[in-house]
Formats: C-alpha cells, sequence, structure tokens
C-alpha cells in the first residue's frame, strides 16, 4: 500500500470514531459482552461499538455482513459483484444468479435483495423527481473525484455522460435492466443499506445496544437508549469537529456535505454532489444535509437528494419518508425540520440557527 493510502484509511478511521461518542461505558461488564472495532470499507470507514451478549461473535458477524454486502452486491469496482454484472449486461434483461449458492453467507437471497434494493432506488428517483438517481456511474467517473485524476469535464462529455439517467431501471420477471450505456452506481445509498443489514445481524442476536459507523451514515441501536451524535462542522479543515448534536432514539443518522470530497480549479471549487438534471456539482445554497431516519437506505438516499432540491423542495420529500434534517446553508445558516429541532443543540460560535 501506497503511504498516501494509509494516510487516507487513518484519516477515515479518525473520522469515524469522532461520530462514535453514543457509547458508555458500564462498571462490572465482562469483556465477551464488549466489542469495539474500525475497519477500512466500502471505500470508507467503518466502526462499531457493541454492548450485549456474546457481543465479540456478533461484531465478527457485522462486519463479515458489510463486507459481503460490498463484495457480492454493492461495488462496481469489483468485478464478481452483482452491480457489476448488471453494468456489463446493460441494454439487456439480466437474472442475477452468481452469488445464488452463496452458503453461510450474512444476506438471506441475494437475487432478492438486489431487486429490494433497486425498487427503493427506481421510487425515489421517481418521488424526488430525478434529483436521486443511481444510474450517475459514467457521469461520476468523468469527474473523477476521490481517484487523484479529477478534472472538469467540458459540456459534450458531460451531456453524453448523461444519456440514458433519469431513466427506469426495469425489474421484472425476465430480471434487472438497466439502459444501453449506463452505468449503475449505488454509492449514494450503499452505507445506509449497510446499517439496515447491519440492524438485521444485531436484531437476531441479545445485544442491548450498539453504534455502527459506515462512512456518512450511522445506525444507532438499542430499545429505550438514548445517542448522542455531533454533525461535522463543514467549514472547518479538521474531520473530527462538530458544531451542533443530535440526542436520539434508536434509528439512522445519515450527512452528505460538500467538504467530503472536492477540487479547485481556476478559482472554483467543484464538490462530488452532482445534479442530475446538469452533470455538474449541486447548486442548492447547502453545504451539508443531515438526514434522520429510521430507515437506513432513505436516511442515505434523502441526504443526496435533499441536497440537490435545497431546503424548500426537500421538505415534501421528507414528509413523504418519515424522514426529518439538519440543514446547513453557504452563509452557516442552519434549518432544522419538524420536532427534530427538540434533539438539536447548536454547541459552536458562528453559526446561525433560524
Amino acid at each position: 500500500m501506497k503511504k498516501s493510502s494509509k494516510k487516507l484509511i487513518v484519516a477515515l478511521l479518525c473520522a469515524a470514531a469522532a461520530v462514535l461518542i453514543g457509547l458508555v461505558a458500564y462498571d462490572g461488564i465482562k469483556q465477551s459482552r464488549e466489542f469495539s472495532s474500525s475497519s477500512a470499507m466500502m471505500n470508507t470507514a467503518v466502526s462499531a461499538d457493541i454492548e450485549g451478549k456474546d457481543a465479540k461473535k456478533v461484531g465478527k458477524a457485522v462486519f463479515d455482513c458489510i463486507s459481503e454486502l460490498e463484495n457480492k452486491l454493492l461495488s462496481r469496482h469489483i468485478e464478481t459483484s452483482a452491480v457489476s454484472e448488471i453494468n456489463d449486461a446493460a441494454g439487456q434483461s439480466i437474472k442475477i444468479t452468481l452469488f445464488s449458492s452463496s452458503a453461510n453467507g450474512k444476506i438471506n437471497d441475494p437475487e432478492k435483495k438486489m431487486e429490494d434494493i433497486l425498487s427503493k432506488c427506481e421510487e425515489l428517483r421517481k418521488s424526488s423527481g430525478g434529483a436521486f438517481d443511481p444510474l450517475l456511474g459514467r457521469l461520476s467517473d468523468l469527474w473523477g473525484f476521490g481517484t487523484g485524476n479529477e478534472r472538469v469535464p467540458d459540456k459534450d462529455e458531460i451531456n453524453s455522460a448523461l444519456n440514458g439517467t433519469g431513466s427506469a431501471i426495469e425489474i421484472n420477471e425476465n430480471g434487472i435492466k438497466i439502459p444501453s450505456g449506463t452505468v449503475l452506481d449505488l454509492g449514494s445509498v450503499g452505507k445506509g443499506i449497510a446499517c439496515d443489514e447491519v440492524r438485521g445481524v444485531l436484531e437476531n442476536s441479545k445485544i442491548k445496544r450498539a453504534v455502527v459507523s459506515v462512512g456518512g451514515s450511522i445506525l444507532l441501536y438499542g430499545e429505550g437508549e438514548k445517542f448522542t451524535v455531533g454533525i461535522r462542522d463543514p467549514f472547518s479543515e479538521s474531520s473530527t469537529e462538530s458544531f451542533a448534536v443530535l440526542t436520539l432514539p434508536a434509528t439512522c443518522v445519515s450527512t452528505s456535505g460538500s467538504y467530503e470530497r472536492y477540487f479547485d480549479r481556476d478559482g472554483e471549487r467543484y464538490h462530488h454532489i452532482l445534479d442530475p438534471k446538469t452533470g455538474y456539482p449541486a447548486e442548492s445554497g447547502l453545504v451539508s444535509v443531515t438526514v434522520v431516519c429510521s430507515d437506513g437506505f432513505m436516511s442515505d438516499a434523502l441526504s443526496t437528494a435533499c441536497f440537490v432540491l435545497g431546503y424548500e423542495k426537500s421538505l415534501p420529500l421528507l414528509e413523504k419518508y418519515g424522514a426529518q434534517a439538519v440543514f446547513v446553508f453557504n452563509d452557516r445558516s442552519v434549518r432544522v425540520t419538524g420536532s427534530l429541532a427538540d434533539s438539536f443543540k447548536l454547541e459552536k460560535d458562528g453559526f446561525k440557527l433560524l
């Protein structure tokens, strides 16, 4: 591994650890009832703090589940994944067959799981008016965010990469079909999906309390528990500095921000949250959106869609899916929706709560 890659992983792990402030230590708990670990997975940092019976065994199952999800279903950069299989067959209906014999796997019926994921993607694409689009793989590759080869594409390249986006993903008895020339990319929902799958692992155990962080998405688990989660300061160079906290029951929390991946060219800053309508970084006046929702998929996907839509247009979408959000604007003003305001506490000067 190159030295720069090691530094990146360390930075990611530190960022994830900073979020895990919800767990507290209890006196007298046996070592077998506690688990805490971090790893680099799904192109991000993954951390888990777990308390309960057989915590170490369950902790291992949590990381195995996320690994299986990445390698067998979601990653378009792993040739043997379901997403890669779908992309290779773009323009044709295909049944996911590579993993039908997933013996002893953590994911039950991977084929149906993939269909369910894509059905939810299609529903949200329609509900968001196209602000969320899972077919932006070509466009994302064109910009090259996070690759070290970032560039500003010309208009013709962007128009070409947008061909076929905004179209439906077909799911029927013949299998799954994406439009010819498009590339399925589930990067904007993968972390939230991981939170949902991990919740299933925890529910099949005797774990009392857990916090699992997958990049910008966090699963808070534990009946009757309360968790304190910091929201990163989007204007700070430090990935561990928060500007506010949320006190929440068990749920999922996801944040999308323009600070996550970006590059500067000729005095302009270009961030990685692309507007499917224009092919360019979204210009909604926002620097970050944090969504709280019981459904991990929706918390992750909505954080992206709401960033693209902007505050006003996001409100009906949040209401439709029973979600709430914290919006941070370019001028450091902050808006918190609904009853989430009761759980929100601003902790840093320079921000204005509207």
